[in-house]
């Protein structure tokens, strides 16, 4: 970018000649307009803000010297000032220094002395610019950050909007850009963002916002979809190419609600945290646009338990194919009941933390797989679907071989699939015979085990269960307390009360009234 410069000079030969003799644009310079006397270059100066004006002293009307007075008095950001005069007088030099001019050079004008003037005056305005444009970025982010995340009254919200420097009022969107698999330096990548939006004046003001793990938001405004014709999609899928491009890794964009009016920003930027949650039902080679999805709403749901069960029963037989074919089970069920990101991930890192628990409690040590930090910190680098599922799969399967090895070790895989089968089983009527029965056991010897692995009798275990599940429907349901007794195991109602009063220290009916009085409580204002 050039710098505009403005020769005043009475004589025209000299105007000319200083025109011919500079390298104007070697030095950062081009040469915007000329005027022969003070006044006329006083209003030009008012209409037109150059960067620079070469003046000399003696003109007609207004003198140089008052060009840059009233100048510096009238203007809240004046340009440079450079004195190119034959007059050598020391109270000129001194009134020069008075109003801050960047040099005084005497007639005939050296080209090397001025040429070197020029550049040192670009190099003071390109730092004092870049201070400018860092002091207002650090306001408007602040601004920025403020609209989005707090509550404000009216006068601070509107000084808020100032600080943004938004003029145009339809168009805008918020958009969330993610890096998958792969660690990129959150600088690096707003530096690479910013000079794809506005090439080389990528000093220019572009409102970020950092999201953690790899990802970045953005408030994409009209000035950086010109070329698109104002056209997000177009601007949006253009913006992933080259970011995929030049990071050599897939690249996730979601985008908020487009919006016609700076006020509802809080809006495009909340959709598109809700676009986000999109990510493993949609294909990655387009950005994912809020509402316009193939399914409506996401899920925050669980794996249907049975999922999980099977999984579990295939690890502990440790059946490779059978595992393989449990997860991709797992995963499809993802798509097809169109879970949301987190809910993806809060149901793999249950059975991670299952099967770690599981590896515990037959005192092995989890530290011995080599998959378990990859497989702990997932969620840290975001990827794709297929890639967290290769992770998953090839942990699952190192685990299963180390819960196999522990189990010939320890020869406690009865005991651990009786657990199980109570957990699944306890409405049912079962007792200690039955289940040893079943599981091809002798009871005695199944009811010592059962005590050495868990540290309580088979007995207490169930009951236990039982009572668990009674408080759950207590909380939940309004059942009546003989309904309550029969759908988790009990076929005598006045059995399970006084089992549940031994355990609890209250009757069903007491604790369900302790709950709701505190359900009241927390409502009252």
């Amino acid at each position: 970018m050039a710098y505009k410069v403005f020769l005043v000079d009475d004589d025209r030969f000299v105007r000319k000649g200083l025109i011919n003799l500079i390298d104007w644009e070697g030095c950062g310079f081009e040469v915007c307009a000329e005027a022969d006397n003070g006044e006329d270059a006083l209003e030009y100066i008012q209409a037109n803000h150059p960067d620079l004006v070469i003046t000399d002293i003696k003109m007609p009307v207004l003198d140089g010297l008052e060009l840059i007075k009233q100048t510096v008095e009238m203007k809240k950001s004046p340009p440079n000032f450079i004195i190119i005069t034959g007059y050598s007088d020391f109270k000129y030099a001194q009134r020069a220094v008075k109003y801050s001019v960047d040099d005084f050079i005497l007639k005939p004008v050296d080209k090397d002395e001025i040429e070197e003037t020029l550049k040192k005056v670009a190099e003071k305005k390109k730092r004092k610019l870049q201070v400018d444009r860092n002091r207002n970025n650090i306001l408007a982010t602040t601004a920025f950050n403020e609209l989005l995340t707090e509550e404000l009254e009216e006068a601070h919200r509107h000084d808020c909007m100032k600080k943004l420097n938004i003029n145009q009022t339809t168009g805008m969107a918020y958009m969330i850009i993610e890096i998958n698999n792969i660690i990129v330096n959150v600088a690096k990548l707003r530096d690479i963002i910013s000079k794809m939006l506005h090439g080389e004046h990528y000093h220019s003001s572009t409102l970020f916002r950092d999201h953690g793990n790899n990802r970045i938001g953005i408030l994409v405004k009209s000035e950086e979809m010109k070329q698109f014709n104002g056209n997000i999609i177009h601007f949006s899928e253009a913006l992933k190419k080259q970011l995929t491009n030049s990071l050599n890794t897939e690249v996730s964009l979601y985008i908020g609600k487009i919006i016609n009016n700076p006020n509802d920003i809080k809006e495009t930027y909340d959709t598109a945290i809700k676009a986000l949650q999109f990510k493993y039902l949609e294909s990655l080679e387009s950005p994912i646009i809020y509402g316009k999805t193939k399914v409506s709403n996401v899920n925050y749901i669980e794996l249907d338990q049975t999922i999980y069960q099977t999984l579990f029963e295939y690890i502990e037989e440790n059946q490779p194919s059978q595992i393989k074919n449990a997860i991709d089970k797992m995963f499809e069920q993802f798509q097809d009941k169109a879970f949301a990101k987190d809910a993806v991930k809060t149901s793999i890192n249950r059975v991670v933390h299952e099967v770690i628990k599981t590896i515990q409690t037959m005192e092995g040590d989890e530290k011995n797989l080599s998959f378990l930090q990859n497989m702990l910190n997932w969620e840290n680098k975001p990827r794709t679907l297929q890639v967290i599922k290769g992770i998953f799969f090839d942990f699952i399967l190192e685990a299963a071989a180390l819960i196999n090895q522990l189990n010939k070790e320890s020869g406690t895989v009865h005991i651990r699939r009786i657990k199980k089968y109570v957990d699944m089983h306890y409405k049912e009527d079962i007792t200690l015979k039955s289940i040893a029965n079943q599981f091809f056991m002798n009871p005695v010897y199944m009811g010592q085990l059962f005590k050495k692995t868990y540290g309580m009798y088979f007995k207490d275990y169930l009951l236990q269960v039982r009572i668990k599940e009674a408080k759950k429907k207590l909380r939940q349901t309004d059942m009546r307390v003989y309904q309550v007794a029969e759908v988790v195991g009990f076929s005598n109602s006045d059995y399970f009360v006084t089992q549940f009063e031994k355990i609890t220290g209250m009757t069903p009916t007491q604790y369900r009234k302790k709950i709701l009085r505190k359900m009241d409580e927390m409502e009252l204002p």
